[in-house]
């Protein structure tokens, strides 16, 4: 099957999962437009339109301008200035400035705050959807799971990402969702829980991460050996955070098993880099001092993908060198489904 109708198959699981209301504003991929435009011109536009929604919500609930623009009058805030700053009015009428709202003012105030909130949060999860739609169109597919999403699952995703309003953390839950997707059962709810924590610091850590795992381990020896850059807090910080382990207790290794019967051979992947590790003395399995990824860690770091640290790469060859191993490297080309963070 080519890698364009399983691109085309992706988009339609995708959409599959959104009830009309949820689409309100955006359109599925294989709708025609009554002018026929093009997909990419009608997303533009689109794109466009919920930005300017969310600049009249912004304005709204400011009291700029707009429908119900404003949850207090005007003589309201002039009362809150004037209470705040101690400031006496002789000429203003002191029943009218302290009157408080009644019941039914209060409820209508309330109403509308939900119906802002409800509304930016689906702001959020259309720009979402859009954007994991832009991630399924550069993918280099060979096979798709078509199971739908678990709901349970979905819900989950969707009460977490809502909230999220920063674009670089969107796109990590965009590339997740995209992960779902392709994999159904592939993240759990618990790296939902952990991935709603997540603040920038946390996904430019997750990145540097990246750059230093193997497979799913950090050469322990070779991080430390990096003079003055090795970060014992972040390492300590990505352990409490239940990524990797190793950092406290009991010191780890990493089993290399060979796949081989005569001599030596593992292949392993580190960041941009495969790398392949020889050696004509036989042995079964090598190993190397190791902080390990965790579950959650497994699971997270496949959204981010980050450039190899060069000189931690050398401290990686220098002791397998000594080690008896010899390393070739290939370069990688990146999957589009995952996010490169600076």
């Amino acid at each position: 099957m080519s890698k364009s109708i399983l691109r085309l198959q992706l988009l339609r699981k995708l959409w599959d999962h959104l009830t009309p209301r949820e689409m309100l504003g955006i359109s599925p991929p294989e709708k025609s437009h009554p002018n026929g435009q093009a997909i990419g011109e009608l997303r533009r536009q689109e794109i466009a339109h919920l930005l300017d929604i969310e600049k009249q919500l912004h304005d709204i609930t400011r009291g700029v301008g707009g429908p119900g623009a404003s949850f207090s009058t005007e003589d309201d805030v002039a009362a809150d200035v004037e209470f705040s700053q101690l400031i006496e009015f002789p000429e203003t009428d002191s029943e009218r400035l302290f009157q408080f709202p009644s019941i039914g003012k209060m409820l209508d105030n309330i109403d509308d705050i939900q119906r802002y909130e409800a509304l930016e949060r689906l702001l959020r999860l259309q720009k979402l959807y859009l954007m994991a739609e832009q991630i399924i169109l550069g993918l280099n597919l060979t096979e798709i799971d078509e199971k739908p999403l678990d709901m349970r699952w979905f819900n989950r995703w969707k009460s977490n990402a809502c909230e999220i309003s920063n674009g670089e953390l969107q796109q990590l839950w965009a590339r997740i969702l995209v992960q779902e997707l392709r994999h159904t059962g592939s993240c759990s709810l618990r790296v939902l829980g952990d991935l709603s924590e997540f603040s920038i610091k946390d996904a430019e850590n997750l990145s540097k991460l990246a750059s230093w795992t193997i497979g799913d381990f950090v050469y322990r020896s070779a991080l430390q050996a990096l003079t003055g850059r090795f970060d014992s807090k972040l390492f300590e910080t990505l352990e409490e955070n239940g990524i990797v382990r190793g950092v406290f207790g009991k010191v780890l290794s990493k089993t290399l098993h060979s796949e081989v019967h005569h001599g030596f051979l593992a292949n392993l992947v580190l960041a941009d880099k495969k790398l392949k590790l020889t050696s004509t003395q036989p042995r079964t399995e090598l190993h190397v001092p190791a902080y390990k990824l965790t579950s959650v860690g497994r699971e997270l770091l496949p959204l981010v993908t980050s450039s190899v640290d060069q000189e931690y790469l050398n401290h990686v060859l220098q002791d397998l060198h000594a080690r008896g191993i010899s390393v070739s490297i290939v370069d990688i080309v990146p999957d589009s489904s995952t996010l490169q963070l600076s």
